[in-house]
């Protein structure tokens, strides 16, 4: 599986170090060339935090628990209009090393991209704020290693030098070897906007990971009810039943001039997928000794009558979609078939999004979809060392 990058999207990486530099010639870090700083030029340097669930004003948890390195590209626009793009960072490879923070110019939070490029590869050096360029850009992806290391590409593109596109392959099967893209991060110079502009400010990249999450729950109008009401043979499916995708290529696309300041993201999935989500989502269950034919029996009788005890706490990962068309739930009331349908509207998957279904059992046993919600929430990344929670 190979990541390809052609010329230029629950988890946040901060990035800029304010240092005031002379207008001297400065020799940067791990290199032999001297390097002309601009007077009052800041020296750009990277950190890492990863967005709380639901939540982007909090500092969220640090990037260095999920990656230690990440890959970052960042442009700036010389031209009014924010026209005229120049490359700035051409996929620089960042490293997170522990109580390393303030010992260069370029390391603010213990990440470090000078002198980090791989044996044989150009080397990397400082990279000032430009006080001159309209414009900043930055983007980056992480967890790319292995089989899916990110491959290089010529820039500008002859067709097309106004975007820089990212493509590479997306897996709901194996979540954890699908890399982060982040969003398009942009600021302007606009000295009006002065303080609050974001230009030479700590640079939030929020990644985001190119799978949806699927959850369906039965809640009842009259709860005393679900005690003595049994759900069976569920199944949550496309109504014109085609197959719900789990793999594919993702393409993410990010305008390097103008006014577009956010990526575009597409997915083209394979023919093959599951049919249908089959297990409903509930926390726990709860059992009660009753009498059957004069024999005392332990039942599960919460979330509902016979509830699986195995699995809980169910979601399903899947590729994201879009123009799905409508889904149909269809579910054994107490042995009476019963259907729900749920509005195509209701059924657009966006990447990092966690969607929940909520079927209400009506006193008269029928079924009606009673709530839609959907939060942008953190991935479980399993490693083989230790377990955090990013989803």
């Amino acid at each position: 599986m190979n990541i390809k990058f052609r010329h230029i999207t629950l988890i946040v990486l901060l990035a800029a170090c304010l240092v005031s530099c002379g207008h001297d010639d400065t020799t940067a870090e791990g290199g032999s060339e001297p390097v002309i700083v601009p007077e009052s030029s800041q020296a750009i340097a990277f950190g890492g935090n990863l967005q709380e669930e639901t939540t982007v004003t909090r500092a969220g948890t640090p990037m260095y628990q999920y990656y230690k390195e990440f890959k970052v590209y960042g442009f700036k626009n010389s031209g009014l209009d924010y026209t005229e793009p120049q490359i700035v960072f051409p996929g620089y490879i960042v490293k997170w090393k522990e109580n390393t923070a303030g010992t260069t110019t370029t390391n603010s939070n213990d990440w470090e991209y000078v002198d980090q490029q791989p044996m044989g590869q150009e080397e990397q050096t400082v990279k000032y704020w430009d006080n001159n360029a309209s414009a900043y850009r930055f983007f980056g992806v992480a967890g790319a290693s292995g089989t899916n290391e990110v491959e290089g590409s010529y820039w500008p593109d002859e067709i097309n030098p106004e975007k820089y596109v990212v493509k590479y392959e997306s897996d709901a099967y194996s979540p954890s070897t699908v890399p982060y893209y982040s969003k398009l991060w942009f600021s302007n110079n606009n000295y009006d906007q002065y303080p609050t502009r974001e230009f030479g400010k700590p640079v939030l990249l929020e990644f985001v990971k190119p799978l949806s999450k699927v959850k369906f729950i039965f809640i009842f109008e009259r709860p005393y009810l679900a005690p003595t009401t049994e759900l069976t043979k569920k199944s949550f499916a496309p109504t014109n039943g085609k197959t719900i995708k789990m793999k594919g290529d993702v393409t993410v696309t990010y305008p390097l001039t103008g006014t577009g300041t956010t990526e575009t993201f597409s997915a083209t999935s394979e023919t093959e997928g599951i049919t249908a989500f089959t297990q409903d989502y509930y926390e726990s269950v709860t059992k009660e000794n009753v009498k059957v034919n004069e024999t005392t029996v332990s039942l599960v009788t919460s979330p509902y009558l016979n509830a699986p005890e195995t699995p809980l706490k169910k979601e399903y990962t899947v590729l994201p979609a879009v123009n799905q068309g409508t889904y149909t739930l269809t579910v054994d009331v107490n042995g009476d078939p019963k259907t729900a349908i749920v509005p195509a509207e209701y059924m657009d998957w966006k990447p990092g999004y966690t969607y929940t279904y909520i079927f209400k059992v009506h006193i008269d046993e029928a079924i009606t979809i009673d709530d839609v919600q959907s939060a942008f929430t953190e991935w479980t990344i399993h490693s083989t060392t230790y377990t955090v929670h990013n989803w």
